[in-house]
């Protein structure tokens, strides 16, 4: 499948204790765009598990990814065209990430930034695109974004 022209990375949290990629999908395919029209299931690209019906830290693509389609997580349409969405297991709003997460979550940030020339101002939190406190404020995104890089 041949890549999209990626451009920026939203980073979110699920705002539940517990969740998988099958979780959110049974979710997301009840929800309704603004046509009226039913969500094709999970609107992110990548999910990571805290170790509640996914190991801690363990990074899954959806099928969004993997068939390179565009997102349904910003509220934009210019960022689910052109942004991965990354969504977090947890709610940080009441405690933060688990270490692994951020590890998780770093490393893959950094993989897709380098692949993409995605520069560090284009890894954003999904409140930076639309009203909504996600991904939390126990977010650790300096730790995620803002630590060493390999690309500037």
């Amino acid at each position: 499948m041949p890549s999209r022209a990626w451009k920026t990375i939203v980073l979110h949290h699920s705002a539940t204790q517990i969740g998988s990629v099958a979780s959110i999908d049974a979710v997301h395919r009840r929800r309704k765009d603004s046509a009226g029209k039913p969500w094709l299931g999970i609107g992110y690209h990548f999910v990571i598990g805290n170790g509640h019906d996914m190991p801690d830290g363990q990074i899954e693509p959806t099928f969004r990814w993997q068939q390179q389609l565009p997102g349904a997580h910003a509220g934009t349409r210019t960022h689910n065209a052109s942004g991965i969405g990354i969504c977090l297991i947890g709610n940080f709003n009441e405690s933060p990430p688990t270490k692994k997460q951020i590890s998780s979550a770093r490393k893959l940030v950094e993989l897709l930034r380098r692949r993409y020339l995605i520069d560090r101002s284009q890894t954003i939190a999904h409140r930076d695109v639309r009203a909504t406190d996600c991904p939390g404020r126990f977010f650790p995104f300096d730790q995620i974004v803002l630590t060493k890089t390999l690309h500037p």
